[in-house]
């Protein structure tokens, strides 16, 4: 072969591993992950998901595509268990507890002073050494941190004016620990149900109340079997963006900058809707419910301080629960 020859060959072979490449590159399946919610379609927590999921497209230019389940992947511990095992890719979820105690920091009784001061927490470094725990332990990376909503009491004959209309109330609680031991000490009589089929044991009597988020309460239509609402505000349920540790792996590094960079964009947004949400899903509330009571929390506080010693020393958390105490 002559010279002309050999660079010929060499200019041809470089044309076809060009177009081999390019090829491949632009036929290339996109990657398709499973993002569960377990909250219904018109839900601010589904929407923003589905918001998450087209940012993500728009910045991979379609190498990633989200596709969201709203409650039709399973319950909490279902989506949840469905993240470790590798079933379910991403989803987001608020009782983070049933896989480590950690993010039961978040859960804590009267610990968030208002929005401001619990987006502060939440952007704070003591909430990224939860994440990194959570990791650790469960195989479930925390993109990010998301706000729903502060939490009200509803119920159907008993009317919750004073911390004393708690005790023996049935109430029904999510699979949470930390909630379960605040009713408990609240006086209550906590019933862990889980969230699908609890529109119907308040129907039919099999609990006299339960509490939960403004847009929680209002998007499943739980006011059309209660009649009483009560302000308690006393949790704020925080939700965790989780995304299988795996996955995130095998996304590459461009991928995984588009996924941040689209989450920082949808945490921006939720910061801005969960409180808009809230206050109209309240509004619609006090409307479809016979009486609306605002008590004095300060009994309620009262009795729930023990559950900080007993989660910090029953989980190994009291450093942690101690510098998000000092966040002002």
């Amino acid at each position: 072969m002559c010279f002309k020859e050999k660079i010929i060959f060499k200019f041809l072979m470089f044309l076809t591993i060009f177009f081999v490449i390019t090829f491949s590159s632009v036929n290339a399946a996109p990657i398709q992950l499973k993002l569960a919610t377990s909250l219904p379609e018109d839900n601010i927590i589904t929407t923003e998901a589905k918001f998450f999921a087209e940012r993500v497209e728009d910045k991979t230019n379609g190498n990633v595509k989200i596709t969201v389940y709203p409650l039709t992947l399973g319950d909490t511990r279902a989506c949840l268990e469905g993240i470790q095992i590798g079933t379910i890719d991403m989803t987001f979820q608020a009782e983070l507890t049933l896989l480590s105690p950690e993010p039961g920091i978040f859960s804590l009784p009267f610990l968030f002073k208002n929005w401001d001061h619990l987006s502060r927490v939440l952007d704070s470094e003591p909430a990224k050494k939860i994440a990194d725990l959570f990791l650790k332990k469960t195989g479930a990376r925390v993109l990010g941190w998301m706000e729903q909503g502060f939490r009200v009491i509803i119920s159907r004959k008993k009317p919750i004016e004073t911390v004393e209309d708690l005790k023996g109330f049935k109430i029904r609680v999510p699979e949470d620990k930390v909630l379960v031991r605040t009713f408990e000490l609240l006086g209550a009589r906590p019933v862990v149900i889980p969230w699908a089929d609890t529109y119907t044991s308040l129907q039919t009597g099999l609990v006299e109340g339960m509490e939960a988020t403004p847009p929680g309460l209002y998007s499943m239509k739980f006011y059309e079997v209660t009649n009483y609402l009560t302000l308690t505000n006393h949790i704020h349920s925080v939700l965790g963006a989780l995304i299988n540790e795996k996955v995130w792996n095998s996304l590459g590094e461009e991928n995984q900058k588009a996924l941040e960079e689209a989450m920082k964009e949808m945490i921006a947004l939720n910061r801005k809707e969960s409180r808009e949400n809230a206050n109209l899903m309240l509004m619609e509330l006090v409307n479809e419910h016979k009486i609306t009571y605002n008590p004095d929390t300060t009994p309620f506080q009262e009795k729930v301080k023990p559950i900080y010693d007993e989660w910090g020393k029953n989980t190994g958390t009291g450093s942690l629960i101690e510098e998000i105490l000092k966040i002002k």
